[in-house]
């Protein structure tokens, strides 16, 4: 009888278990020749960006329209039913990057900015402010007015110590982090920056929620640090690291080096699901307005998902 008792207890463990880990359903959306660095979801449609094309993808029919835009896309900003496209690029010339403002409609460009003395990292638009931010590989953020573009001026160059790979908009306020660990947040309306935490430790990604601040590590370390009391919470994920991030109600989908995905309750801050949906990096993660989850991937393909 006690050893029918341990198999039972054996059976129900590996339920909850299988339960807690299960893989979901994941449908393969998109599969191309070439990693899409970057998209945007809507209600019946997925644009994304690929090498030097932008493309719109019907996501009932599968069918996709095709805009040409140059050089080697990173990030792509639109909003639904508008016929602008705003892409950002490295150009093919070494040290050359640019943003471009494509009108789909009528299948040309509106404007063109280019930096000549760098490549970009990473690109926020304040579009109720007409400016863009653009983290360089030359150690600089800088801020572009483009109100009256095609004229465009700098309007704040921060100078840094080593590269900003991240950036975030939040309150009125730019953060950004830098390969030597450091996170600051920037009141770009009195140009003042504030080293708010160190890690000794290249930052792969981060965000804030409330007083929090939750970051992760190239080391596979993921850190809540409460800013107000700094109270300190770690978890860490062995052999890899989370890539990129989404916030999702009260938790994170993190998207990991090695193509797994985590999802993090941000309020106990444990690891409550495990997904094998990909087989490389994860590059980003985005929702619908259904709460679908899609995310790309170094595998070349964008899944779509949901989770429990």
């Amino acid at each position: 009888m006690q050893k029918v008792r341990l198999i039972f207890l054996f059976v129900i463990l590996q339920v909850l278990f299988i339960n807690k880990y299960r893989a979901q359903e994941a449908e393969t959306v998109l599969k191309t020749d070439f990693v899409i660095r970057d998209f945007k979801v809507f209600k019946d449609s997925i644009f994304y960006i690929k090498k030097r094309n932008a493309f719109l993808l019907d996501k009932k029919t599968k069918s996709s329209k095709n805009y040409f835009i140059g050089g080697y896309g990173l990030k792509i900003n639109t909003q639904e039913n508008s016929n602008t496209i705003i892409t950002v690029a490295n150009e093919l010339v070494d040290t050359v990057s640019s943003i471009r403002f494509y009108n789909k409609k009528l299948r040309e460009f509106e404007a063109e900015f280019y930096y000549k003395k760098g490549k970009i990292l990473d690109f926020i638009l304040l579009e109720e402010a007409k400016l863009f931010v653009l983290s360089l590989t030359t150690n600089k953020i800088i801020f572009i007015d483009y109100k009256d573009s095609p004229e465009y001026y700098k309007t704040i160059e921060i100078k840094l110590n080593s590269l900003s790979r991240k950036l975030l908009y939040k309150d009125n306020m730019l953060y950004f982090a830098t390969d030597n660990g450091n996170i600051y947040k920037y009141d770009f309306l009195n140009y003042k920056k504030t080293l708010i935490h160190n890690v000794n430790n290249v930052i792969t990604e981060f965000t804030l929620v409330d007083e929090a601040l939750i970051y992760t590590t190239i080391n596979g370390d993921i850190v809540k640090i409460n800013l107000s009391t700094n109270e300190e919470i770690k978890i860490k994920i062995d052999n890899n690291f989370i890539s990129t991030f989404l916030k999702f109600n009260d938790k994170l989908i993190c998207g990991s080096w090695n193509g797994k995905i985590f999802i993090l309750d941000i309020n106990t801050f444990t690891i409550n699901q495990e997904f094998n949906f990909h087989k490389r990096a994860i590059i980003s993660i985005k929702k619908d307005e259904n709460n679908t989850i899609y995310s790309s991937s170094l595998d070349q393909t964008i899944k779509s998902w949901k989770f429990n």
